[in-house]
């Protein structure tokens, strides 16, 4: 990791020795690495999920709700910060947030490590760029799950609202006329996750009539929309 953030940092200087002897132009500022995932007490995102489960013998189960991801305090240990973040959830059915789990994240000049399920994962790796992977189970016994970085300073439209700028982070993305798995997370410069989606499904394989036209048969499908943060103007 060490090696890439000098030759990352050695290429930038090459490039800036050569902005400086060209003619100079009008360009948009790339932001930093880490402001893709901003952290400070107080900061909250709100998420609306749409889950779609199928079954061969069902129609399908559709589930819309909200999730809420709010930094609620910080502690340092060992010279890094750590924050909680709560995560609450709440259906439409129901008037207040209902608390589901308390995770440690943190972030320092070379990553992201959040807790899930009481498990370290790594979120993002830095530099950001097209050459950067990694493995997001690296502090756990999961198997590994490679992940890497796609369209870097892209826009992104969710609904009326535009996003500059914007980093994928995509980890599975298979499709194929047995299965379909796909793992999609997009990041806004100081804003944060704006959009995920996680696809698993199994296609028709019971005869020849179904296989091949991609008619699902079991799995979900999942989609996350941000609505409302504290960071969004």
């Amino acid at each position: 990791m060490l090696i890439k953030g000098r030759l990352y940092a050695f290429i930038l200087l090459i490039f800036l020795g050569i902005g400086e002897s060209c003619q100079q132009s009008s360009t948009v500022p790339v932001p930093a690495d880490t402001a893709y995932f901003p952290l400070q007490v107080g900061d909250y995102w709100i998420y609306q999920v749409t889950q779609n489960a199928y079954s061969s013998t069902n129609p399908v189960a559709e589930r819309v709700y909200q999730v809420q991801e709010k930094i609620s305090s910080s502690y340092t240990q060992n010279g890094q910060v750590f924050f909680l973040m709560e995560e609450s959830v709440k259906t439409s059915s129901q008037p207040d947030w209902q608390l589901t789990a308390i995770r440690t994240v943190y972030k320092n000049q070379s990553e992201v490590v959040r807790m899930e399920n009481n498990v370290p994962v790594v979120k993002l790796l830095f530099p950001i760029a097209a050459t950067t992977s990694w493995n997001t189970n690296i502090y756990n016994a999961r198997p590994d799950t490679l992940l890497h970085y796609e369209d870097s300073g892209r826009s992104f439209t969710l609904d009326t609202r535009r996003f500059d700028n914007t980093i994928s982070v995509v980890g599975t993305n298979d499709s194929t006329l047995i299965s379909q798995q796909k793992n999609r997370q997009v990041y806004a410069p100081n804003v944060g996750l704006v959009y995920r989606e996680n696809v698993s499904l199994a296609y028709c394989q019971a005869s020849p009539d179904c296989i091949g036209k991609g008619i699902v048969e079991s799995g979900t499908r999942q989609k996350w929309v941000l609505v409302s943060s504290n960071h969004l103007p």
